[in-house]
């Protein structure tokens, strides 16, 4: 295994539901809201869950059949995080957290200012948190990534990860 590619299985995974994996890994999100501040900044997996943001879904007239569920669908950076104590704040990122509700009470707004999708879904559990792969997963991911589907990806993830 080279360096690159131990640098990008090394890397952390943020589970985040669909659509919001999706439009975070293609750059249409930028900020993604959550409840606890990283410990983290640089190129990390957005991984998909299982189940989906039923409502935002429904709120943003989007077709499930749209969406991969359950695995890795792309790389982004967290660039900065800041804390969001005001719904005047909240909106003034709803541009960038794109979330159809409102206001639920502090949060942080994670800053991503890049992002790569893969060209398909590689399937892999999910946990709460900032995860890693570890054991069959990894080597699983691994295998998926050097096939040739993936080729243009990783030339693109080395590019960004080599510089990380």
């Amino acid at each position: 295994m080279d360096f690159i590619t131990l640098r990008l299985l090394s890397l952390p995974i943020l589970s985040v539901r669909q659509p919001w994996a999706s439009y975070i890994s293609s750059g249409m999100k930028s900020v993604e809201l959550r409840s606890w501040a990283p410990q983290y900044k640089g190129w990390l997996w957005i991984h998909t869950g299982k189940k989906p943001d039923i409502v935002a879904l429904r709120l943003l007239h989007l077709d499930i059949k749209g969406f991969d569920f359950g695995g890795l669908v792309g790389l982004a950076k967290v660039d900065h995080y800041e804390f969001i104590d005001s719904e005047k704040k909240w909106l003034s990122l709803k541009r960038d957290h794109l979330s159809p509700g409102w206001f639920q009470g502090n949060c942080y707004g994670w800053h991503f200012n890049d992002a790569l999708s893969l060209p398909a879904l590689i399937e892999c559990p999910g946990e709460l948190g900032l995860f890693h792969l570890t054991g069959a997963v990894r080597d699983f991911v691994y295998k998926q990534i050097n096939q040739d589907l993936f080729h243009d990806f990783v030339e693109a993830a080395s590019a960004v990860v080599a510089d990380q």
